[in-house]
């Protein structure tokens, strides 16, 4: 069976920003780890900065250029199955969704209709896959809030924070 990493954006944001998205990728497949995001951290790292860089292109063309370079790197990841985009099953796990959106909420003192959908969607589905393969699952993210938020499901659920990446 094949260890799964679960990603946040902020580590795929690091790793492309340094150059360094496609190796970092390719030395966890050696190592037979699958790199897991949910659909929502998908849209935050590909569509969400695509539509943003549409908008600018004209008035920023440089920066649009970046984003787009971004996006590709992204998106050729996912195309060539180094990240593999996992739907959550929000029949099942609906009430994780909601729990960790409200205890984010009350974290960074915002409205739940201000949480990014893809913190409350990576913490479901942390467990969605252990619950399918009942090994410890890897998280990496660089958000503390999103790992206090993962914190009250250790009883339920084994996995591991990859703190140095």
């Amino acid at each position: 069976m094949p260890n799964y990493l679960v990603v946040d954006s902020s580590i795929l944001i690091f790793y492309d920003r340094k150059k360094l998205l496609e190796d970092f990728l390719r030395e966890k497949k050696k190592e037979n780890i699958t790199v897991v995001i949910p659909r929502a951290i998908a849209s935050e790292v590909v569509d969400e900065p695509k539509a943003f860089a549409e908008k600018i292109k004209q008035s920023a063309p440089e920066l649009a250029n970046r984003i787009f370079d971004s996006v590709e790197r992204i998106s050729a990841a996912v195309d060539q199955g180094l990240i593999r985009v996992e739907a959550v099953n929000y029949g099942r796990y609906s009430k994780v969704v909601d729990n960790v959106r409200k205890h984010l909420s009350r974290l960074d003192s915002t409205p739940e209709y201000a949480v990014k959908k893809g913190d409350p969607e990576l913490v479901a589905l942390v467990i969605q896959l252990y619950d399918e393969v009942k090994e410890k699952v890897f998280v990496a993210t660089l958000d503390k809030g999103l790992l206090k938020a993962l914190k009250p499901f250790i009883k339920e659920v084994e996995y591991e924070v990859i703190e140095k990446i």
